[in-house]
This record gives structure tokens, C-alpha cells and sequence, in this order.
């Protein structure tokens, strides 16, 4: 499994009060897979999906990544693990304004071992991935929406991550682009064996995924 979660467990405990975001989710991803998340809004989504990105730790239980224990490291190491493994799309598209596409796109790369890459051309490849190379050289208001979640999209691909975490990827964008977006996707994981897990309230695009379970209350109630 490139992913097993046992009885995983998130209290949040604001003043003399006990939140359960999470309560003993137990979950395995198979390498390759594409996973949609799905459930209301306080239901545990993001809460699970920033665990799995190594942006928060579990109260409770054990998170493997392709066979390595998570849940119990340091913050150093969750970094460096999130920075090597996986890739993070986001409904916000969290671009600087006055960097191009191809400099965004690079970011990640200030704080990655490139083997000797020119980080430029790692960047440009990660566009060209996307089909945004023609859009190197152009600032963050020079595209449209679904093109800056396309450079979002290349910039969590620049490390060749194992794992793809996607957050609402579509909510920003019109159905047609939306479309547009998760067909990319299923490219990535079609043939670059990309496994991704996106949280979505979208039935039609959580239909792109393979699997699909829903959260309710900190439990998965469902899944097919």
C-alpha cells in the first residue's frame, strides 16, 4: 500500500471541550489509485487530507507512506517527506503575483535536491506536463482560472511526488474547465501511475475517481 492509515484519531480541544475530527479511520490506498473523498462540510475531509499531506499530525493512530511511519516524526521530517512525496493542489490557486508561471512553479524546488537539474527546466517540464509551456513567461493575471490551476498543478508535480493531495482542485472553476482539470488528472494517474486522493463536494467530478468514500462525523460511513 502506498498509504495505510490505522485507527486514526484527531481530537481538536478548544477550551474545556473535546472536537473529534477524526474518529479511528482506518484506510489503505494502493499505488496508482485515484481516491475521491467526499462528505458534508465538518465531516473530517480536510482534517484527513492535511494528515495525509504531513501538515498535521493525528491525536491518535498510525499513518504509513509508502511503508514509512508518519504519524510519530518530527516537524523537520514531516517537511522534508511533504516536499520529496507530495504534490498539493488547492481550490485557491496560492500564486505570487508578481512571479511567472515558471517561477512558480519553481518554488518548491528552492528546498528539493534537483540531482544536478537546472530548476528552470525542471519547471518548464512540469508545465509542458500540463500543457501550459507556451505560458511560461506570464504572470499570474495574464491566465485564466483554469490555467493558473494548471501551473498550481505543475508545481505540485516539479518533485515527481509519489502522492498527489488534491483539495476541492474544481471549486474554483467553471464546469467546462473543472472538466478540463480532472481529465488532466486522470491523464496523470492513467499514465504516470500517479495516485491521488481529492477531497470534492462534486459528485460528477468524485465519478472521475476510482473508489470513493464518504466521511460523516469523523467516521467513513461508505465507500464504492
Amino acid at each position: 500500500m502506498l498509504i495505510t492509515l490505522h485507527n486514526i484519531t484527531k481530537i481538536y480541544r478548544p477550551g474545556a471541550y473535546q472536537i473529534y475530527a477524526l474518529q479511528g479511520i482506518s484506510l489503505g490506498v494502493p499505488p496508482g489509485e485515484f481516491l475521491a473523498v467526499m462528505g458534508p462540510s465538518g465531516s473530517g475531509k480536510s482534517t484527513l487530507l492535511h494528515i495525509l499531506g504531513c501538515m498535521d499530525q493525528p491525536t491518535a493512530g498510525e499513518y504509513y507512506l509508502a511503508g514509512q511511519m508518519i504519524s510519530n516524526l518530527s516537524a523537520k521530517s514531516l517537511a522534508k517527506i511533504r516536499n520529496k512525496k507530495i504534490g498539493m493542489v488547492f481550490q485557491s490557486f496560492f500564486m505570487l503575483p508578481r512571479f511567472t508561471a515558471l517561477d512558480n512553479v519553481a518554488l518548491p524546488l528552492m528546498y528539493a535536491d534537483t540531482n544536478g537539474k537546472s530548476e528552470r527546466e525542471m519547471a518548464g517540464a512540469a508545465l509542458a506536463k500540463v500543457g501550459l509551456a507556451d505560458r511560461a513567461h506570464h504572470l499570474p493575471q495574464q491566465l485564466s482560472g483554469g490555467q493558473q490551476q494548471r501551473v498550481s498543478l505543475a508545481r505540485a508535480l516539479v518533485n515527481n511526488p509519489e502522492l498527489l493531495l488534491a483539495d476541492e482542485p474544481t471549486g474554483n472553476l467553471d464546469r467546462e474547465t473543472g472538466f478540463q482539470i480532472m481529465k488532466l488528472l486522470i491523464q496523470l494517474n492513467q499514465s504516470q501511475g500517479l495516485s491521488i486522493v481529492m477531497v470534492t463536494h462534486d459528485l460528477e467530478m468524485a465519478a472521475f475517481a476510482d473508489r470513493r468514500i464518504v466521511l460523516r462525523d469523523g467516521f467513513i460511513i461508505s465507500e464504492s
